[in-house]
């Protein structure tokens, strides 16, 4: 389809549009759901909205529900404001459950993402936007804006669970913001929660926040945004490769921000504009990289505030940081048993009058602090323990072998131990399986130097049987077995 020609308002103006190219939904609530859209293209017009699905709800009233829909290859091109070349929301409505691919944006000025949710500020819109996958996007234009999702206007938007990742801005001639998620200008409440926002690339200069951009030229927007549980990796943009934070007042509270790339500066982080107040807690910044400012960037102009967070090299001020490999477990960013992040955190936290807290669950939805009663782990993903494990050396002879030896006591109840041996430095993985070849537990996951060690494992909250601890330095792999009895 090429969409349908209507107009929708803003601040008390009327404004035509052209949307709609699959599906169009005009002064109505609707449920649209198990389909597949694809392949629909609204040709230049104006204003141009969803490419895929459009929804023009006039007025408070009116809910759209879309869900568990294939919406992928569909497009957009606008002359003047361009968006959702996938679906573009323009009442309250929840977007659950879709796979939003590989759709695209073209305009002469401006561009939002393959899916956008915004409102008329005059009313009091609301819209909830979980555990979507919003991948291979594309946009082009002159100022262009949160490829892969954008929310503004005067929506409130609780953004949930979502996989946005491998959005690509391909150019913008003036500016570009947000190659993964952009919150422009929005009026109510923001919530950004347990996101996985990895791989989105703005290849155009002057471009900001290749993972998630919040920005505001506006005094009384973005004043309420809560960034939580999230984890923003390989991103890519001029300034601010995983995040921006321009004239906006966020909370960003136990985030996992590494390997992001900024070519200019803020590898992790920038955070610039006179109306910016940002707080970080919780949250780690580590193996991103930039020409300036590899993990954080900071303009004077706005004010930023990092406490117990784990920032590579350092944060020249703040409460409870530190400066420490977080030695994650697996790609997902799980925290090894060893890892200085464990326990590191805080509960909560008085800061100018106002109280900030934990999220009481984490990235995967499991609770926080874990376990009860212990402070919480710095970074996205709580690990199971209270506090990190020890690993201990022993003796001063150096091994001239690999070795891994056999645990004692065996059986045991509930706590054992394991030796290992490594003649050079190295990095060493050991991990713990159950019968079934499921990983139970990440023992070790970090570089150490050469020198026979012992590690006491808890097994405490696992059945009595039979499980395989099994080790990996180079080239060397060994496993054996243990019993537990209970």
């Amino acid at each position: 389809g090429s969409g349908t020609i209507s107009e929708y308002i803003w601040q008390g103006v009327v404004y035509p549009a052209r949307g709609g190219g699959g599906i169009f939904c005009y002064n109505a609530s609707a449920r649209i759901s198990h389909n597949q859209i694809r392949n629909n293209n609204i040709p230049a017009y104006v204003e141009s909205w969803g490419g895929g699905i459009a929804g023009f709800v006039l007025g408070s009233t009116g809910y759209l529900i879309i869900e568990d829909n294939k919406i992928d290859h569909n497009g957009v091109t606008g002359t003047d404001l361009t968006g959702g070349g996938g679906i573009a929301l323009y009442c309250s409505g929840r977007i659950v459950h879709n796979m939003i691919s590989h759709n695209a944006g073209y305009g002469s000025l401006y561009v939002y993402g393959a899916a956008y949710v915004a409102a008329d500020p005059a009313g009091s819109q609301s819209a909830l936007v979980k555990d979507n996958r919003i991948i291979h996007n594309t946009l082009s234009g002159t100022y262009v804006n949160g490829t892969g999702l954008t929310v503004g206007g005067g929506t409130s938007a609780s953004v949930v669970g979502n996989n946005i990742s491998y959005n690509e801005m391909l150019s913008a001639v003036s500016a570009s913001n947000g190659g993964g998620l952009m919150v422009d200008v929005a009026y109510g409440t923001i919530d950004i929660d347990a996101n996985t926002i990895v791989g989105n690339v703005i290849y155009d200069n002057n471009s900001y926040g290749g993972g998630i951009s919040l920005w505001s030229n506006m005094a009384s927007a973005n004043n309420d945004i809560r960034v939580a549980n999230n984890i923003v990796s390989g991103n890519e943009a001029d300034y601010g490769g995983g995040i921006r934070c321009q004239n906006s007042t966020a909370q960003m509270i136990n985030n996992t921000v590494v390997d992001n790339f900024a070519r200019v500066s803020g590898g992790g982080i920038r955070v610039d504009g006179a109306q910016s107040d940002a707080t970080i807690l919780n949250s780690i910044f580590w193996g991103n990289t930039a020409p300036q400012y590899p993990q954080i960037d900071y303009l004077s102009s706005g004010a930023i505030r990092v406490h117990y967070s784990d920032v590579q090299g350092g944060y020249p001020s703040g409460m409870g940081n530190i400066d420490a490999d977080p030695f994650f477990a697996d790609t997902l960013f799980n925290l090894s048993d060893s890892s200085s992040c464990i326990g590191a955190g805080i509960d909560s936290i008085e800061i100018s009058g106002i109280w900030y807290h934990a999220p009481p669950f984490d990235y995967n939805g499991n609770p926080r602090p874990n376990p009860a009663g212990s402070m919480p782990d710095i970074g996205a993903q709580e690990s199971p323990l209270g506090s990190p494990v020890a690993i201990e050396p022993i003796g001063d002879n150096l091994p001239v072998t690999y070795e891994l030896r056999q645990n004692y006591p065996n059986p045991f109840n509930p706590s054992t131990t394991i030796e290992f041996a490594l003649p050079h430095s190295d990095r060493v993985t050991l991990k713990v399986y159950n019968l079934l070849g499921q990983e139970v537990a990440v023992l070790v996951a970090e570089d150490m130097v050469a020198g026979t060690y012992k590690y006491e494992w808890d097994a405490g909250g696992l059945a009595s049987g039979v499980y395989y601890y099994s080790i990996k330095i180079d080239d060397f792999n060994e496993t054996k077995k243990m019993l537990l009895i209970r």
